[in-house]
């Protein structure tokens, strides 16, 4: 039998009731006697005992747990909460032949105020050196597209105080596992459990990388005795990884691999571009960015390797969007297939017609 939480006025009526028939042989509590003062402040503090009980009941379960108890039930599968990761990249710095940029030198992101030390000593050849940099604070915050620019803090002698973020960006940064994160782990850990070397293993071994939140697994990828792994990086602005998270995810995976599997590939998703074209009514500029966002989302939960995207849920989407009271969706023109090893990328989101005026 479940149980049920009883209200603050259930437990106040009922204390009432109590103290009426064992104090007042079933009298009514005067509204400003002291048992009528007691019986709320009383149900009172019942009810927040009754709110923790509550709470604690749903720590019982790996479904419903949060905090400290969801980190105690993947502890029981031998499975941790995933820290914070620092973003890190590759920058060019210009500036005279001979300038020595020494290791530790901070940079930093003027528009986030983040900043940024550099790995390793580096000297300028040539007008310019290619550095690596390391976020000093670790999360997702840190991650930068290519062609942004970093200033030195301090400046240093024959070098110019701008650095670039070359091809590929600073990537890898990542916030702590989030309780719904590690929730799904720890619930595929009990439905699915290691088994050796199977394609959910592969799987969960990419995903105790920090940043990484899918992949899929492709037996004899190369051949017999090969595996090939693909994944992505959700929480990223661009979810495909960049080659400094693949070598990250390489590097865990090969120590864990099964002694039988000659090679194991750990590569990115290729793009599968796809737009969407369509008219919707009412046409205004509010509607156009909510109906963006449910398009995004769209892509987001269903898209996949070796799937379909269908073109009704697009549609559906579009329609289940506050505001849409009419709409054609012009493309895609069919269902989108996505072969392996691709995932599809929404390019963009185009909308014909005008933007109505309400002036």
């Amino acid at each position: 039998m479940a149980w049920d939480r009883p209200t603050l006025t259930s437990l106040h009526e009922r204390i009432a009731r109590d103290f009426s028939g064992r104090l007042l042989d079933g009298a009514t509590l005067l509204r400003r006697s002291v048992l009528a003062v007691l019986a709320k402040v009383w149900a009172g503090a019942c009810h927040t005992l009754h709110s923790v009980l509550a709470w604690l009941y749903l720590q019982f379960f790996p479904d419903t747990a949060e905090g400290e108890y969801m980190e105690r039930w993947a502890g029981v599968s031998n499975l941790s909460r995933l820290p914070a990761a620092a973003a890190a990249g590759d920058m060019v710095f210009a500036g005279q032949d001979g300038a020595v940029i020494p290791a530790g030198t901070l940079l930093q992101h003027q528009a986030s105020g983040l900043q940024y030390a550099l790995e390793d000593r580096a000297v300028i050849a040539d007008g310019s050196a290619l550095v690596r940099v390391i976020a000093v604070e670790t999360g997702a915050a840190g991650n930068l597209d290519a062609g942004e620019q970093l200033q030195l803090l301090s400046p240093i002698a024959g070098v110019e105080s701008v650095a670039v973020v070359q091809t590929g960006g600073l990537t890898g940064g990542a916030d702590a596992e989030s309780d719904d994160a590690l929730r799904a782990r720890v619930l595929e850990r009990l439905r699915q459990p290691p088994r050796g070397g199977s394609m959910a293993d592969y799987v969960r071994w990419a995903r105790e990388v920090p940043g990484v939140t899918r992949a899929w697994c492709y037996p004899m990828h190369m051949g017999i005795g090969t595996v090939g792994v693909c994944f992505v990086c959700d929480a990223q602005e661009d979810p495909f990884p960049s080659e400094e998270m693949v070598q990250r995810v390489q590097e865990h995976m090969e120590p864990l691999r099964p002694a039988t599997v000659k090679e194991l590939a750990v590569f990115a998703p290729e793009p599968l571009d796809v737009t969407v074209r369509l008219r919707i009514s009412p046409d205004t500029e509010a509607l156009r960015d909510a109906v963006r966002a449910e398009i995004e989302d769209v892509f987001s939960r269903e898209g996949a390797p070796d799937s379909v995207l269908y073109r009704s849920h697009i549609a559906e989407a579009v329609s289940l969007t506050p505001g849409e009271q009419d709409h054609e969706l012009l493309e895609p023109a069919e269902d989108v297939v996505v072969p392996a090893a691709y995932l599809p990328r929404l390019t963009q989101v185009v909308f014909e017609g005008e933007v109505e005026s309400h002036a």
